[in-house]
């Protein structure tokens, strides 16, 4: 698989830390909880580098897209949810036109489609999603959904854990729920930071454990419209 130079990466990522600083250092923990993930599964090293840009690259088409958009405190427009919808597209076609392998640029424009038809661009369902793309959604929620935004406060670990479990066979992929249900909330911090670091488990926790999770959460968790956006 052909990636392009480090430091055609690392152009683009500057180009964002200094347009969209928050989406940047968004994109740097995707990739990095994804990679994590990756190698959890023992994924070969050409799919783990596709994840590894593929979740650097995810948002750049959120330069195209207003600043005042992304920290409106308030409910979007129907007119500036489409501007927002349109950043997948848009990133697409900045990383094809650089070159970047059909792995990267798959996640770029699918990284909103959700197993159950309900994301965008093109409403993909189920095994039309490639797997490495499942990954990058299930922790672009998590990410999105445990920092705050303009319109809302950031979840806890636990939280967010037990809210994508419940969506998880619906929207989001059960394989990629469980392997986030069971990574340390050490290696979560620690990525949160900025650190990367190799971790193998023994074992990933079975459907038992997801149900275990989300029954702990259900009684008290109030569910708030938008926190499963993921911008």
């Amino acid at each position: 698989m052909q990636i392009p130079p480090v430091d055609d990466i690392e152009m683009l990522l500057t180009a964002l830390e200094a347009r969209r600083p928050m989406v940047a250092a968004h994109c740097r923990r995707v990739s990095g909880y994804a990679v994590q993930l990756a190698i959890q599964y023992g994924l070969p090293d050409d799919v783990i580098e596709a994840i590894h840009v593929g979740g650097l690259l995810h948002d750049l088409g959120k330069l195209m897209v207003p600043a005042t958009i992304l920290s409106k405190p308030g409910r979007l427009t129907r007119r500036e949810w489409r501007t927002l919808q349109g950043h997948p597209e848009h990133g697409f076609e900045m990383a094809e036109r650089l070159g970047f392998a059909r792995a990267v640029t798959d996640i770029v424009l699918y990284h909103h489609e959700r197993l159950d038809c309900s994301g965008y661009p093109d409403g993909l369902t189920g095994a039309a999603i490639p797997w490495t793309v499942r990954i990058i959604s299930v922790m672009d929620a998590f990410d999105a959904i445990t920092s705050p935004r303009a319109y809302r406060a950031a979840l806890s670990v636990e939280a967010a854990r037990a809210m994508l479990a419940r969506e998880a066979a619906g929207r989001y992929c059960p394989w990629v729920v469980t392997g986030l249900m069971s990574m340390p909330r050490s290696v979560l911090a620690a990525v949160a930071r900025g650190d990367l670091c190799g971790y193998r488990p023994d074992t990933c926790p079975g459907a038992a454990a997801v149900r275990s999770a989300v029954t702990a959460w259900r009684p008290t968790f109030r569910e708030e419209p938008g926190y499963l956006t993921a911008w």
